[in-house]
């Protein structure tokens, strides 16, 4: 499961990004920013690029991946 390594909501505010950059620059959708904010990592690839722009980082120090019991049986019947 993919996990951010913080909470995105604060880096984003620390960055100066809020939700009206987001609606008058078009980096993220209203959508991606509520998913940001329940810490959801459904986010599509454009988002997790943008956010990389945003936060200034590679996409490997804004997302972590931890293996759930029940993605490690799936792994085991590869």
């Amino acid at each position: 499961m993919l996990k951010y390594k913080f909470n995105m909501e604060e880096a984003l505010e620390r960055a100066k990004f809020n939700t009206y950059k987001a609606k008058t620059t078009g980096l993220l959708s209203q959508d991606t920013l509520k998913k940001i904010k329940e810490e959801s990592t459904d986010i599509s690839l454009k988002a997790l690029n943008n956010l990389c722009l945003i936060l200034d980082m590679p996409p490997g120090a804004i997302l972590d991946f931890e293996a759930t019991e029940e993605e490690k049986e799936s792994r085991k019947k590869l």
